[in-house]
């Protein structure tokens, strides 16, 4: 019986060292399946379907919103800046402003996406900033300075214009007037119940954007600088609820396939003058989204289907009514100017760019559709 004891004590000591061992790896393993969890994610750029809870802000542009709301300053979370001013446009509201104040004041974090991060920056005095940090854009600090005193000079009041800016080889900042008012987008798609957003108002939106985008395509064609990334989002709402239209001139287009960028929202692309004429062109094409939107209430993208296809089966199927939002139906909103709002929308979205109105033919047929409503509106009994 000693040998069977000796070996099963053997055993015995095998498997116990075999335990440690795997409890062991299991220890690791758990360890760093924690850091990856606990790591910051990467920066990633969200669609319009990728917007959980939008919050209001300056801009909403392509970056993710359900963040923390701590305070700190801009320069505390990432390092990069180098010494250098603050250039301060026309603008009376921060003429005494430097750049060690914005950088040192209390910051709250509004997004983070690819290409840049938003804050909302609060001062002692009372006075609030919406600051947007921009990284990866390959342009010149001349040709960016430039850029940003021509989009200072082409001022419209539906076009929220920059207040600073401040320019280096890698690092980009841009101040702006904080919107409290959030955005188009959170409007048209936010959780807000209760709140109507009737069929005048939506036309009315649509022709303040469309005029003060002709304006901008009228004094900046010869720069090459249309706006880049027009989007619901990129639309904000002033104190009287005014709609403004952010960010002109912060993005170019890729002149491969500009309609295919605008379906995925992420036309960070060259920054070419011979981009120009195609990026007049997408912003058309950005414009009959927003219509769309406006139209039918829905999201650019949802659960995979794209606004602007599902727009053309219902039409091409001859449901065409099934493609408005049910609320302004059932404010009694005239189904024909719904309609020819829509044929607007469609012109702009077409696949082709050269077969896209201009900005002023489109300032031309919703302001016909408009004096059509409001004529309607003076005659109704």
């Amino acid at each position: 019986m000693k040998p069977i004891s000796k070996s099963i004590f053997m055993f015995s000591g095998y498997i116990a060292l075999g335990l440690v061992i795997i409890g062991f790896i299991l220890c690791r393993l758990k360890k760093k399946k924690r850091e990856r969890v606990e790591a910051p994610s990467p920066c990633k750029v969200a669609s319009v379907d990728d917007i959980v809870d939008t919050k209001p802000s300056f801009t909403s542009t392509d970056f993710k919103t359900d963040v923390s709301k701590s305070d700190y300053s801009i320069n505390s979370t990432e390092s990069g800046f180098v010494p250098s001013s603050l250039v301060v446009l026309t603008s009376p509201i921060i003429s005494d402003l430097k750049f060690e104040d914005l950088l040192s004041a209390p910051a709250e974090l509004l997004g983070r996406g690819k290409h840049g991060t938003l804050y909302r920056v609060i001062f002692e005095n009372g006075m609030v900033l919406a600051v947007k940090r921009i990284k990866g854009w390959m342009i010149s600090t001349d040709e960016f300075k430039h850029r940003m005193q021509r989009l200072d000079q082409a001022k419209h009041l539906n076009v929220l214009p920059a207040l600073a800016f401040y320019c280096s080889i890698h690092e980009k900042l841009l101040v702006y007037e904080y919107q409290p008012n959030g955005s188009l987008f959170t409007l048209l798609h936010g959780k807000q119940p209760g709140r109507k957003f009737e069929w005048a108002s939506r036309l009315k939106i649509a022709a303040k954007i469309a005029e003060a985008l002709a304006y901008m395509h009228r004094e900046l064609y010869v720069d090459g600088i249309p706006h880049g990334n027009l989007k619901s989002t990129n639309i904000l709402l002033k104190n009287n609820m005014e709609p403004c239209i952010s960010e002109y001139g912060l993005m170019a287009m890729d002149p491969q396939d500009p309609s295919s960028s605008l379906n995925g929202l992420n036309l960070m692309q060259q920054q070419t003058k011979g981009t120009s004429t195609n990026g007049f062109k997408v912003d058309i094409y950005g414009f009959g989204v927003i219509l769309l939107e406006l139209l039918t209430g829905k999201l650019v993208q949802n659960d995979g289907i794209d606004l602007t296809s599902w727009v053309h089966s219902v039409v091409r199927e001859e449901w065409t009514v099934e493609v408005f939002d049910k609320s302004i139906i059932s404010d009694g909103a005239s189904e024909e100017r719904m309609l020819n709002l829509l044929q607007v929308a469609i012109k702009c979205v077409n696949q082709a760019p050269e077969s896209r109105p201009s900005i002023s033919q489109v300032v031309s047929m919703i302001n016909t559709i408009k004096e059509e409503d409001d004529k309607s509106l003076v005659y109704e009994p």
